[in-house]
């Protein structure tokens, strides 16, 4: 049985309820069989991918002795105005670009009637098929995705092109760890108006910019935003494991494209840090206009939500031996600092121990405690190459000035008198976690 079709990524002819004047992708009997030589240059070894323009295969330059991607137009386009025009501008598209997270293209020709594109050909897979491999991308693994992609987007702008059709299938993942954009398919169509009954449906639906989906006027200065839309879709869909919209045809996926606000980000994926909400948000302003103004742009806000959320408090060390304080205490601190962890321990070793292998961001410790209390913890972690920056707060309810000279000297940070202001508290860790 086959799998069923995703209308987002589905060629838009073949699924639009709506009368759209594209041609089918072509059957199975223009394709080139292994063994065939294109214009006595490439020997075609493999069909690489597929697409409703046409299809790649893995060829060998026998000139250069390497390997290549050929793409062939399907003979059912041709038959269709403008698509011969339409890839031919897609050649000069890419090879205007030179910029390692691009595919580069080496030549153009014709072969028995059909165009054919020759480029540099990238082993490794689509972004598209490692995501089905892969439920929800580390936070990690995204940005080392989305970093490249973007330079890679913003390369194709800055030579007056654009892509059109962003999406995780043009998206190359080499195994030397390159990431690269593939597939100008769309590239030559008209930058001043944008339809959904174009050739190819100016990309795919499921990462289609608003302007697109309500079939409007383009201002061509905005033109470039519809990339940065699709871009945005797909730092999206790596960051929290889910595109931003899945309607069950495109019909329903146009309108929430048009019309229909994303869902918060951070309300998806429940760890995803919250400061990326506000970059993946503004990539998918329904207004281009609004709308993150560059690929570069959306690059650096996401890399300064990265940035900040490595700054992030995310663990906090209580030691107190009196239990019923010690939980008071936790529960008033995780309501202070929502989504962190909070080790609650009643002495003073298994502190010591727990502070070496999960290193917290702050540790809060009663003076008074059995086995010595503040003053040995400080001076074990202060000892520790591990451990000696770690902001300490000591908590007593007994002790002056003199006593606070000595625990200063010993390298704690800071005192704070019982009972417990929980809000002094809170601003006093992250005072300190912001200085250190």
């Amino acid at each position: 049985m086959e799998p069923a079709r995703d209308p987002g990524d589905a060629p838009w002819g073949t699924l639009l309820d709506t009368t759209v004047d594209v041609p089918p992708v072509a059957a199975d009997d223009d394709s080139l069989a292994p063994g065939e030589v294109i214009e006595n240059a490439y020997r075609v070894r493999d069909v690489l991918a597929g697409g409703a323009m046409g299809t790649v295969y893995l060829a060998e330059d026998l000139a250069l002795g390497r390997d290549v991607a050929v793409k062939v137009i399907h003979e059912a386009i041709l038959r269709h105005r403008g698509a011969r025009e339409a890839f031919i501008a897609e050649a000069r598209a890419m090879a205007r670009v030179r910029h390692p997270n691009v595919v580069m293209i080496h030549a153009f020709g014709e072969y028995h009637g059909r165009p054919y594109l020759v480029m540099e050909y990238v082993d490794g897979m689509n972004l598209a098929t490692w995501r089905a491999t892969v439920a929800v991308p580390s936070l990690e693994d995204a940005l080392a995705v989305l970093d490249p992609l973007c330079r890679g987007v913003q390369a194709i702008h800055d030579v007056g092109a654009l892509h059109r059709d962003i999406k995780p299938a043009n998206v190359l993942l080499a195994r030397d760890g390159r990431v690269a954009v593939t597939d100008f398919g769309l590239s030559g169509m008209s930058t001043t108006r944008a339809t959904a009954g174009a050739l190819a449906g100016l990309g795919t639906p499921a990462y289609v910019s608003p302007e697109v989906a309500r079939d409007e006027a383009l201002d061509p200065e905005m033109a470039p935003r519809i990339d940065v839309y699709a871009l945005g879709v797909v730092a999206f869909e790596l960051l929290t494991g889910t595109r931003p919209f899945e309607g069950r045809t495109v019909v329903d996926l146009l309108h929430q494209h048009a019309c229909e606000p994303p869902p918060l980000p951070s309300s998806v994926r429940a760890d995803l840090p919250r400061g990326f909400d506000a970059p993946l948000l503004h990539a998918l302003d329904k207004s281009p206009r609004w709308r993150t103004r560059s690929a570069e742009a959306l690059r650096a806000e996401l890399l300064a939500a990265a940035a900040a959320d490595r700054q992030h408090l995310r663990r906090v060390l209580l030691v107190d031996d009196e239990p019923h304080a010690l939980l008071v205490l936790r529960e008033l601190v995780a309501i202070a600092f929502p989504g962190i962890e909070v080790i609650a321990v009643t002495n003073i070793e298994t502190a010591i121990q727990i502070a070496r292998r999960e290193r917290p961001d702050v540790v809060v410790c009663d003076l008074q405690m059995p086995g010595g209390g503040a003053a040995p913890l400080t001076v074990a972690l202060r000892a520790n190459e591990a451990t000696a920056d770690i902001p300490i707060i000591v908590v007593t309810g007994h002790g002056g000035a003199e006593q606070w000279r000595e625990l200063r000297a010993l390298g704690a940070d800071r005192i704070l008198i019982k009972p417990i202001d929980v809000d002094a508290l809170a601003a006093m860790i992250r005072r300190l976690f912001a200085e250190r």
